[in-house]
């Protein structure tokens, strides 16, 4: 059995790509100015078997502040990394290492929680080795 690699992503790829939000979710507005995720359980056989024998809720709430709505609002698939750091760098008044820095961890997260996806585009040496069926 052979593994998958992960293609290797350049950190210019990293900047340049775009932060999508995942469109299966439902969102609600709150009142302190945040925002509440909500994403539904996967609907697949073994998830339905387990649901029989333990209580797993039909669906995940998750609280952002105003600032994680910010986050939200920027990752529309417009939006590059490096234009949402400098909109963060300017907003909030922090050096430019700062915003890359809690922007990656904070995109990093939601990335794991599978709320967001990330648009990246494929580097030259990247689309000669799958041209050839290579994988390094």
């Amino acid at each position: 059995m052979r593994l998958r690699r992960r293609p290797r992503v350049t950190p210019e790829q990293v900047l340049s790509s775009r932060p999508v939000r995942n469109a299966n979710l439902r969102t609600e507005e709150l009142d302190d100015g945040g925002i509440r995720i909500i994403a539904y359980r996967r609907e697949a056989w073994w998830v339905r078997l387990l649901a029989i024998v333990f209580p797993i809720p039909r669906e995940r709430r998750i609280e952002l502040d105003s600032v994680g709505k910010q986050v939200w609002e920027l990752c529309d698939g417009e939006h590059t990394l490096k234009e949402m750091i400098g909109v963060f760098q300017r907003r909030h008044k922090l050096t430019r290492m700062e915003a890359e820095w809690s922007l990656r961890n904070y995109l990093r997260d939601l990335g794991k929680r599978r709320l967001v996806g990330f648009a990246v585009e494929e580097s030259k040496e990247n689309e000669g080795e799958r041209a050839h069926g290579k994988r390094a």
